[in-house]
């Protein structure tokens, strides 16, 4: 997905940041047919980027649902701001799993906690933490 972004993102896609990123995303994994896509879902500590919820209805043994948060730096921001930006995201990413409706949502399944961060339209680091 990043190197979709990376290929169909212009310059105008970094003028509008983090949310053409979110957008994109949430596009991409929205085909998938076994989850329910959701941006922007309020959690205890804030409003994580998407949550992958398994559509447990009709496709009953997916055993896995996903938080990630997008995190995104314009073109001139340094491996200073990369860092700080990262230990921030990895907090965040954390504490949106603990919440309790996140807890509820989640229940029968592994919880994957993914940060992405992308500079201009490459992206710098992606990890499940």
């Amino acid at each position: 997905i990043t190197d979709a972004y990376h290929e169909l993102s212009s310059v105008r896609s970094g003028m509008e940041g983090e949310r053409n990123l979110q957008g994109f995303v949430m596009a991409y994994l929205s085909l998938a047919p076994f989850y329910l896509t959701a941006p922007e879902v309020e959690v205890s500590h804030g409003y994580c980027d998407l949550f992958l919820m398994p559509d447990l209805v009709r496709y009953p043994t997916v055993a896995h649902s996903y938080i990630i948060e997008l995190k995104y730096l314009r073109q001139t921001e340094g491996d200073d701001r990369a860092r700080e930006q990262w230990a921030q995201a990895v907090e965040q990413v954390h504490g949106y799993a603990q919440g309790r409706r996140v807890q509820l949502m989640t229940a029968g399944t592994r919880l994957h906690c993914i940060v992405l961060q992308i500079r201009g339209c490459r992206r710098i680091r992606l990890e499940e933490v």
